[in-house]
């Protein structure tokens, strides 16, 4: 990556005449020379993001890019982009005043396009499909690339550096596992239940791996996140609390599902700082009340028509009803996937992303529930009535959306925070987490 040069495409390294995508892969590019030179002895300064910013915010925009071209033909080149005022060295972390300095919002933004990812979509598929699930792997790196470099925080993109065979080692040893289980189901039930327990001890340790490869995995300017949460940690979240689950009808629910979010947030660090999440149990019974309360009704009125029809108190009557019923299950299926889980996934994401912190940073969550509802109505008829073909567009619809709607309430300056982060962060973490490179998730 070049320091600060006269022109915004100077700076990206590309010509007047590049594409969209090729911006943006150039821009993915200098983020990438950015962490390498963050390695160096002598590591850039805020000034050389702040010029990748505003270089990549302006070309990307059309409207602006059009604008800024035509001031080319007015203006010396040199003064476009101005240079730093004097050499900077690299900020250093938050410290105590961050705390106290004014608050603004910096807005999270998805700059994706249907069109452009359904070209990746329709490849990975086919691939996949040709190569009997091989290519899986690759098509997962190829789609969560273009979705993380497609999200955008104070105009700089996020980025994930997941390699395929990592991946596929970890979908070869889950596929090992089930394998077992299916054996030792054939050679005696002991042998079945010996397995089984073997397997669900070993769940912990592969979310814990899997969580680990994911944050390590993810970047922002450069800079990768971690995860440092331990297999004694997951033990008890995941075999403690969910064993509540079962044992209380489903009652603990909300109280399993909070410590599984906290387990991942609370562990999860940006540099060297960490998250912290403080939603409360409360807030997530209120948002779990309805949904169960439609389940529960939904549930007794089934069961109230089938046992009529059962008992043939009712007659002919009851069994057309109890028919009417099976015939509707389906569509309340539909219904609960289109209405109840964005209603969830809506309440969840503005009660668990409100609570939650980046050292003296939080972040706001404002995602409307009637809209998000809309937006999965319509994602869920466009994609029926086109067999599918539109999932492309739907997942870039709803990543636009959730982005539009979450912000970051910056105390301070972010260009600061992340160079000092870059500036602070272990050697010795990352290492760590190389060491780890196994994936599970699909």
């Amino acid at each position: 990556m070049q320091t600060l040069a006269a022109t915004y495409y100077e700076v990206l390294g590309i010509g007047p005449e590049a594409t969209l995508a090729e911006i943006k892969a150039a821009y993915a590019r200098q983020l990438d020379s950015f962490r390498e030179m963050m390695k160096a002895q002598e590591r850039p300064t805020a000034e050389h993001l702040n010029a990748l910013r505003q270089a990549f915010q302006t070309l990307g925009d059309p409207e602006a890019r059009q604008a800024y071209d035509a001031t080319l033909e007015k203006a010396p080149p040199a003064a476009l982009v101005p240079e730093p005022a004097a050499p900077a060295a690299p900020v250093q972390a938050g410290d105590a005043a961050a705390e106290t300095a004014e608050r603004h919002e910096e807005n999270f933004r998805f700059v994706g396009d249907g069109g452009e990812y359904f070209r990746i979509w329709i490849v990975n598929l086919l691939l996949s499909i040709l190569t009997l699930g091989i290519y899986s792997a690759w098509a997962k790196v190829r789609r969560e690339q273009y979705f993380h470099r497609n999200l955008l925080l104070d105009g700089s993109g996020f980025d994930y550096h997941g390699q395929p065979i990592a991946i596929l080692k970890g979908r070869a040893v889950a596929v090992v596992l089930l394998l077992s289980l299916s054996v030792a189901q054939n050679i005696s039930p002991l042998a079945y239940g010996i397995v089984a327990l073997g397997l669900l001890a070993l769940l912990p340790w592969l979310a814990v791996k899997a969580f680990r490869f994911r944050a390590h995995n993810t970047s922002y300017r450069g800079l990768r996140f971690s995860f440092h949460g331990s297999y004694g940690q997951a033990f008890k979240v995941f075999f403690g609390y969910g064993l509540l689950v079962p044992l209380t009808l489903w009652l603990a629910f909300p109280v399993f599902y909070r410590q599984v979010r906290k387990f991942i947030l609370d562990n999860t660090r940006f540099g060297t700082t960490a998250f912290d999440c403080a939603v409360t149990t409360g807030t997530l019974y209120k948002i779990f009340l309805l949904p169960g309360l439609i389940f529960i009704g939904l549930i007794v009125a089934l069961g109230v028509i089938a046992g009529m029809a059962a008992a043939g108190a009712a007659g002919k009557e009851a069994f057309l009803a109890l028919g009417v019923v099976f015939m509707l299950i389906p569509l309340l299926l539909v219904i609960s996937q289109a209405v109840i889980v964005p209603y969830v996934a809506a309440r969840i994401t503005n009660a668990i992303w409100g609570t939650t912190r980046l050292g003296f940073h939080r972040f706001v969550s404002r995602l409307p529930v009637g809209g998000y509802i809309g937006l999965t109505v319509v994602n869920w008829l466009a994609i029926i009535f086109t067999l599918g073909l539109f999932i492309p567009w739907a997942q870039v619809r709803v990543a636009r959306f959730r982005a539009e709607y979450l912000a970051l309430a910056v105390s301070g300056s972010l260009n600061d925070f992340v160079a000092g982060e870059a500036s602070t962060a272990s050697a010795i973490g990352d290492e760590a987490a190389e060491m780890f490179d196994l994936d599970i998730g699909l």
